[in-house]
């Protein structure tokens, strides 16, 4: 180093010591910069949320969900927003007012600095979910839970499905094509807690506690994806196939990994080889089921769920009460009914 005309050399500790320095001052000021960021664009969302909070409504409820963009939370989204209009409500997804791809945790938190009027958020065993809806609770927002129960008091009510019920269709539909296969494998997301996994099984294999099967009781594994980014459900069945870790029997517990399973059946020319069992409803699963790939799906009507959520919040914004539990009629769809389907979505999209 030349300092005044002289050449200084430099110990190599001191080197270090100056190299350090500067990573941990980019660090910090990395930090500094993603926290305004992170704080702007939250006060953003906020300010989009409370322009139409009260706009010609009398009261604001927001809808999160795991994954807002698939078909079946959209249609539960428009349901609700639909009889919420009827009724003074204005029901917002948030995360189509923002350009943002936020987490559940802060989607939940902007609804809650919103001070919005109730709350209809998908339930899982997330601590920092539970947290918030505690919250909540405290700010006296009201929480209805949709489609996964939350352990928790801090909501007034639950709109779902009878997991027992759920479980009985998968048995009938299975039993409908099953010839020898024995291995059953359940893949789930993680908004599936390991209870409520250990539960759905076990109810299966009750329903098949009586049936004489060709080969013996049926055997399950049970695979949870632990990671939630974007692609990690494509990403987790794509290994599964290229270390041919896939049983003859699959079943799917969420929309995404029914279309990621369908798709990777294709792709490794496993079609005929499984039974795959889906759940929920898209485009994409009904042509799965319309090409046999897919044996069946069991769904939820997203409409009546999302209905129903909106009454709920009602009911309880009226008279302070509600049921604790409001049940939706599960639906299987196969190759007997896919047409009919396939031909109201084809009519409701026109």
């Amino acid at each position: 180093m030349k300092l005044g005309g002289k050449i200084i050399k430099l110990q190599s500790s001191s080197a270090l010591v100056i190299a350090a320095g500067c990573t941990v001052a980019f660090m910090f000021l990395t930090t500094i910069i993603s926290f305004v960021f992170y704080h702007q664009r939250m006060q953003e969302a906020n300010s989009l949320l409370k322009e139409a909070k009260y706009s010609q409504y009398d009261s604001y409820v927001v809808l999160i969900s795991s994954s807002d963009k698939t078909d079946f939370w959209q249609n539960v989204y428009a349901s609700a927003r639909d009889y919420g209009r009827e009724h003074g409500i204005y029901v917002d997804m948030i995360s189509d007012n923002v350009d943002v791809n936020y987490s559940k945790a802060e989607l939940l938190e902007m609804a809650i600095e919103s001070g919005c009027d109730g709350i209809l958020i998908e339930g899982d065993d997330d601590p920092e979910i539970a947290e918030l809806l505690s919250k909540a609770y405290a700010n006296h927002i009201p929480v209805i839970t949709l489609e996964k129960d939350i352990a928790t008091e801090s909501r007034v009510s639950y709109v779902g499905v009878n997991n027992y019920t759920i479980a009985n269709l998968y048995a009938s539909s299975i039993k409908n094509n099953l010839v020898k296969q024995k291995n059953v494998m359940v893949v789930a997301d993680n908004t599936h807690d390991d209870a409520s996994l250990n539960a759905f099984v076990n109810s299966v294999q009750e329903a098949f506690s009586d049936e004489e099967l060709p080969n013996g009781p049926l055997e399950f594994e049970i695979r949870k994806i632990e990671n939630s980014g974007p692609f990690a459900t494509e990403e987790y069945i794509q290994n599964l196939f290229q270390k041919n870790e896939v049983s003859p029997i699959v079943v799917c517990l969420d929309e995404v990994s029914t279309e990621s399973f369908y798709q990777a059946m294709i792709d490794y020319n496993m079609v005929g080889q499984i039974l795959l069992f889906g759940n929920y409803e898209s485009q994409s699963i009904y042509t799965g089921i319309k090409q046999g790939v897919i044996k069946s799906t069991v769904t939820m009507n997203a409409s009546s769920m999302g209905e129903s959520a909106a009454k709920a919040f009602i009911e309880y914004r009226q008279t302070g009460h509600v049921s604790d539990y409001i049940n939706v009629e599960p639906e299987i769809i196969d190759a007997s009914n896919i047409d009919a389907y396939m031909e109201e979505a084809e009519n409701g999209s026109n």
